[in-house]
């Protein structure tokens, strides 16, 4: 994140969906950030982005060095497989935190974190590498959020909590303190999780119940869109 008086930042937000969108409009609204435009697959007509369409292909390979990343593509596997691409060519990203958002003290994050209006993280709370913290989504004291976690909007996730990487917390969700959450797993909308979440599984309701296994797979929409470059430059 720039500081104040610094020059611009060259910016290009990996992904080209709705998602994407916002991730922009958070840029625009902290200023110091130059979105040269979007890589991804071609958006729909229907909803332009804010910014130039770059392509879908080698063009992160040939942009200059200088120019910086954040990923605005709201399922985490996907954040964690194009993080890995970025990264081995050398790419820095870069966290956006909305103006709105509230972050406490002796809180950290991680490289590529986004922090959407509203979201509120307390204190001594630790996020990993590009997590996602929807609008009016909270974390509580003492919790600890994973590599590419996403809370969706409206979610909680109470005190000294612990979310493994990849977890994804449905929109309106709540954790109550204390719970662990294993890697990959989702919490859908609105459930109300009162005991600790095993790995790859989906549980729903209020309280939260097992649904099913999620190893292996992929809830989000955007998982049927997934930005590919020819040659080695993004591995699937």
């Amino acid at each position: 994140m720039p500081a104040g008086g610094e020059r611009s930042v060259d910016l290009v937000v990996l992904g080209s969906s709705g998602h994407a969108r916002e991730v922009i409009s958070i840029a625009e609204c902290l200023g110091g950030y130059r979105v040269l435009g979007c890589v991804g697959p071609r958006p729909a007509e229907i909803r332009p982005l804010p910014a130039p369409w770059l392509g879908d292909d080698d063009w992160l390979t040939q942009a200059p060095a200088a120019v910086q990343y954040v990923i605005g593509i709201g399922s985490g596997r996907i954040r964690a497989r194009l993080d890995r691409s970025a990264g081995r060519l050398g790419r820095p990203t870069t966290s956006l935190v909305h103006p709105a958002a509230v972050v406490g003290p002796r809180t950290s994050l991680d490289d590529g974190c986004v922090l959407w209006p509203g979201a509120i993280l307390t204190t001594d709370v630790a996020l990993g590498r590009h997590v996602h913290i929807g609008t009016k989504a909270s974390v509580g004291h003492d919790s600890t959020l994973g590599d590419f976690v996403t809370l969706l909007p409206g979610s909680t996730v109470a005190g000294s909590t612990s979310i493994g990487a990849g977890v994804t917390i449905g929109a309106g969700a709540t954790v109550i303190d204390g719970i662990s959450i294993g890697t990959g797993a989702l919490v859908g909308a609105g459930a109300v999780v009162i005991r600790d979440v095993p790995a790859d599984s989906v549980v729903v309701g209020v309280p939260a119940r097992l649904l099913r296994s999620s190893e292996n797979q992929d809830d989000t929409p955007e998982s049927s869109h997934i930005p590919v470059m020819r040659g080695t430059a993004w591995d699937a």
